[in-house]
């Protein structure tokens, strides 16, 4: 493979790149950094001469990116947002003056838990910044055997700043940090005749559940329980939401388990009921994580100071 020299590589225009990608026009990128159109469009014909693709091809949304540009951005962005902290590094953070956009791996279960609390504190001490939410099912990258999660995809490569989720074991790279502990529960319809009577395992075990996973053949730790009692509940629905669960227990006879603190939230609007699961339960623990390279980052400590604090 033909290699440059280094003194041969114009840096610049991987800020080119970049910013076409996440403007996909090329006046608002031009002014996004900086250039003038024609400045743009002879820098990305430098950039197509050096990596012999279009990048960019021209639709009625605008500019989108070719599959071989999409395959090197999220390289392209590390590069870019690493060169940006090495140069601001010593800058402190200033949370009323910042306009920055803070972006935070969850999925919708944490997302209601922390959202709405979050918001409150960084409304009032950072009223210019954003909060950007980004979904982060607990699933595994391709390819499987590498056992890399798309927490360590979006930490490394920088579409997130901060994961918030239960943390399995994870690599010595990241930090992390326990927010907060509770108690699940099983959920049915005040209109299920379930609800009238005694909730024993039998029961539970009668009834149809909507399961919530991000991956439908994964095992979670009720149907683990489950096998070492040599039983198996009766999976009608798996939804990767907890809200659809909501929705579709509120609308049948069906059951579902999940944190409390969800259910809570749902109780009235859905008219359900909320039942101590009739077996050993395991109580879910959540965490933020980060990348240990970020730990001192003013910006970044501020967050995850302000993401605890929610708890």
């Amino acid at each position: 493979m033909q290699r440059f020299p280094l003194g041969g590589l114009d840096f610049n225009l991987l800020k080119v790149l970049y910013a076409l990608a996440v403007k996909g026009n090329m006046t608002q990128a031009g002014t996004y950094i900086g250039l003038s159109q024609p400045a743009m469009s002879h820098a990305l014909k430098r950039l197509r001469a050096m990596t012999g693709d279009e990048l960019f091809i021209r639709n009625a949304r605008g500019l989108v990116m070719t599959r071989h540009c999409s395959d090197i951005f999220p390289s392209v962005k590390r590069i870019v947002d690493e060169a940006e902290t090495v140069m601001l590094a010593h800058r402190s953070f200033d949370p009323i003056q910042s306009t920055m956009t803070f972006r935070i791996g969850m999925n919708d279960y944490f997302s209601v838990v922390l959202m709405p609390r979050l918001l409150e504190r960084i409304r009032v001490l950072a009223p210019g910044c954003v909060i950007e939410v980004q979904h982060m099912p607990r699933t595994v990258t391709q390819p499987v055997r590498s056992n890399r999660t798309l927490m360590q995809d979006y930490l490394e490569d920088g579409t997130i700043d901060v994961a918030v989720m239960t943390a399995d074991t994870i690599p010595a790279r990241f930090q992390s940090m326990p927010l907060f502990t509770e108690r699940r529960v099983c959920i049915i319809s005040a209109n299920n005749p379930a609800a009238q009577s005694e909730f024993t395992f039998e029961k539970m075990l009668e009834l149809g559940h909507v399961k919530v996973t991000s991956s439908a053949s994964r095992r979670g730790w009720i149907d683990e329980h489950l096998d070492t009692l040599g039983r198996q509940r009766r999976v009608v629905a798996l939804v990767p939401h907890f809200s659809s669960a909501v929705a579709i227990v509120g609308r049948s006879d069906l059951i579902a388990i999940m944190p409390e603190s969800v259910a809570r939230l749902f109780e009235k609007s859905h008219d359900l009921v909320l039942l101590d699961p009739p077996f050993l339960e395991q109580k879910q623990s959540t965490s933020m994580i980060w990348l240990a390279e970020n730990q001192s980052m003013p910006a970044n400590k501020w967050l995850r100071d302000q993401i605890a604090g929610c708890f």
